[in-house]
């Protein structure tokens, strides 16, 4: 009785994770999850065209003249860049609806495509374009690039909520509820090309304590339950789990070979989660696809290519942070006198932190805090603490205390792009997973620093550093210092 009262169970559980369970799905959905990826390309062609006629705008507005040929030439120059934007784009996965953290990423492949086919574009006219229209065809390049990176912050997740919601069928259930957990959660709620819905998290050692899990990304929003206690199948059943996902690397190869028995008994599909890690292949093949997560070995084939973009890398934060300081030496001037009026002490603070490597270094800001304060004290969390200075107010919410960094920046000791640097008393008590973070040159802003969790400090959001050291490249630079500034102009 007992084994056919399971074996009815299954069968239930199995038909309402089928597509074709009785429960309909509505059409609508069905049509709008087949024209996701049109509309998408519909959306990168707008943005073709109104950079094209905003540069066209523009032109006439300084006094060039409108004749038939600059229009004409200028519609032959975004038919071409659209036609390998659209080609490459398909090579870089640009219009598949899947996720990558902050989606950064994203911005990152869009201003890689961009470029190229620019470049493509533009040799391929250079014969026939005149040398002063040239100009012309740059401001309509770099404007559709804006508008592209722009309309897709604002589309994607519209596409992703109201189109494809209904649709995702098979209902997920994550065991674990660390950095690993949490980070295939944001990919599968963000990803709705893979019909997966994660609906719950399971702590098999947790206390029992009423607590959600977050997605990452610029404030917290998507969340999920977490449970407690072992994973069983009165459980499963009642969440009606038809994917599980083991993403605790604290646990056991019997624990795990016990519950791969109970999924196989129940027909739930198991599958292994993992961050990278040398020489261990966890899991099955798909998962792979999954934003870098149980990828075998991230570095395969590209060591020489890392050369470049360090050079590269290297070379920009020169060339901005030197146009930087020029530009704020003005204000830079203002708050030093502001901090002197307002405060006794010194206008720079200076703190040992950890760079690449290990190698210690004077990290400068500008003082926000009484000279009481202690120097390596936890950083306030409110605006209303006591040791923040008048002025230290206002240069906090608006990050101008981190404006003296750019001389970190110059003598080398930081980057523009990269993991916050720590202090020394927190890197020595780093597990060889943590002190992955100093094998880059620490950095004034990434991706900690414009997620939601930098309300945090920043070794409990770990996998922010991690995320950008396997997925680091010149583009995706870029786009972080594009998303910083679009970040500091919205005042998140």
């Amino acid at each position: 009785m007992e084994l056919q009262a399971r074996l009815q169970r299954t069968r239930l559980l199995q038909e309402a994770n089928s597509p074709t369970a009785t429960e309909p799905i509505l059409d609508a959905k069905v049509l709008a999850q087949a024209l996701a990826t049109p509309m998408v390309v519909v959306v990168d062609c707008i943005s073709i065209v109104a950079g094209a006629s905003v540069a066209m705008l523009l032109w006439r507005a300084t006094g060039h003249p409108a004749a038939f040929g600059y229009v004409s030439r200028l519609a032959s120059f975004c038919t071409l860049y659209g036609i390998a934007f659209f080609l490459l784009g398909l090579s870089q996965n640009l219009y598949r609806n899947e996720h990558c953290l902050l989606r950064v990423l994203e911005s990152s492949a869009v201003l890689r495509v961009s470029v190229f086919s620019f470049l493509l574009t533009y040799i391929s006219t250079l014969l026939t374009t005149p040398t002063h229209a040239t100009r012309l065809i740059l401001a309509s390049g770099v404007l559709t690039t804006l508008l592209i990176l722009l309309l897709r912050q604002v589309t994607r997740p519209l596409l992703s909520r109201y189109t494809l919601e209904d649709i995702r069928r098979r209902r997920v259930l994550i065991v674990g509820s660390g950095s690993e957990a949490r980070r295939i959660f944001s990919y599968l709620i963000h990803s709705p090309d893979h019909e997966l819905r994660p609906i719950a998290f399971l702590d098999e050692r947790g206390s029992g304590d009423d607590r959600v899990i977050y997605s990452h990304g610029y404030r917290f929003k998507e969340h999920a339950p977490v449970h407690s206690g072992a994973l069983n199948e009165d459980l499963l059943t009642r969440l009606e789990i038809s994917d599980v996902f083991l993403a605790d690397p604290h646990m056991t190869p019997a624990r795990r070979a016990e519950i791969s028995t109970l999924a196989s008994s129940l027909g739930i599909q198991l599958s292994e989660v993992g961050a990278m890690r040398s020489s261990e292949h966890r899991g099955p093949a798909f998962v792979h696809q999954m934003d870098g997560l149980v990828v075998q070995s991230f570095f395969g084939g590209k060591v020489a290519g890392l050369y470049v973009y360090e050079a590269m890398k290297r070379a920009l934060d020169i060339i901005l942070a030197s146009l930087m300081v020029a530009a704020t030496l003005p204000l830079c001037v203002a708050i030093a006198v502001w901090i002197k009026a307002g405060s006794a002490g010194p206008v720079f603070f200076k703190q040992e932190r950890i760079g690449r490597w290990g190698r210690r270094f004077p990290m400068y800001k500008f003082r926000s805090m009484y000279t009481t304060a202690p120097k390596y004290g936890r950083s306030p969390e409110d605006r209303s603490d006591p040791r923040i200075t008048r002025a230290g107010r206002f240069l906090r919410k608006t990050s101008l205390d981190e404006l003296p960094q750019l001389i970190n920046v110059l003598r080398g000791e930081m980057a523009l792009v990269g993991p916050r640097p720590e202090m020394p008393y927190v890197v020595d008590e780093y597990t060889p997973y943590e002190a992955q973070r100093l094998s880059v040159t620490p950095g004034i802003t990434g991706f900690w620093q414009l997620s939601a969790d930098r309300k945090f400090v920043i070794h409990e959001s770990m996998e922010y550093d991690l995320y950008y050291i396997e997925h680091r490249g010149f583009f995706l630079d870029l786009a972080v210092l594009l998303h910083t500034l679009i970040f500091a102009m919205k005042g998140v």
